[in-house]
């Protein structure tokens, strides 16, 4: 028998579904939200605390199995609006991170277009005048142009090659969370 990978003894796997089950604990729907925002509860913002605990069960298992978030509830506590209130400020919260996903897409490639050109303009600068005879501040100044042109490249590269995998990476998992199914388990109170 193979043995279990690491998301696989963390977390259980529903066969009837597919899924693997992120379980979280509440003693309430407002543990969910962030103490500090005033706002109604279907736009109130999701807490720092329960953010980090979904996206790093996330990233334990590979993003070729679907995800269920699985909230346990007292029964005491149970409310079927204030769970509307709790999927709505849920999926809009991922929803705008998201949309600040894509804008740092946007921005990160237009940081990779702009080192690219000026990689080549700095290298190329640096490349035809660096022999000319000329005043050896001149030459400091080219040669720094040359070195300049070479960091570029390197940021271009960076920036291809890890950054933008990163933020990819990011963006694929809050799709996930986003389309995630959220249950609700009520638990006898004891």
């Amino acid at each position: 028998m193979r043995k279990k990978k690491y998301y696989q003894r963390l977390y259980k796997y529903e066969e009837s579904t597919n899924k693997y089950l992120i379980e979280v604990s509440l003693d309430d729907y407002n543990d969910i939200y962030d103490d500090w925002d005033p706002s109604p509860f279907k736009k109130r913002d999701i807490e720092d605390e329960f953010n980090d605990f979904i996206v790093n069960s996330s990233e334990d298992i590979p993003l070729r199995f679907n995800i269920c978030i699985l909230l346990y509830i007292p029964l005491s506590k149970q409310n079927h609006l204030k769970e509307r209130s709790l999927i709505s400020a849920y999926r809009n919260f991922y929803s705008y991170a998201i949309a600040r996903q894509n804008k740092v897409k946007s921005n990160l490639e237009q940081r990779i277009v702009s080192y690219l050109l000026f990689s080549v303009l700095f290298l190329t600068i640096g490349y035809f005048y660096s022999g000319s005879k000329s005043t050896i501040l001149l030459k400091v100044l080219f040669e720094g142009i040359f070195i300049g042109g070479w960091v570029f490249l390197w940021e271009f590269f960076t920036s291809i090659f890890i950054t933008r995998r990163e933020v990819l990476e990011e963006y694929k998992t809050y799709e996930r969370l986003l389309n995630a199914e959220i249950r609700f388990h009520y638990l006898e109170d004891q």
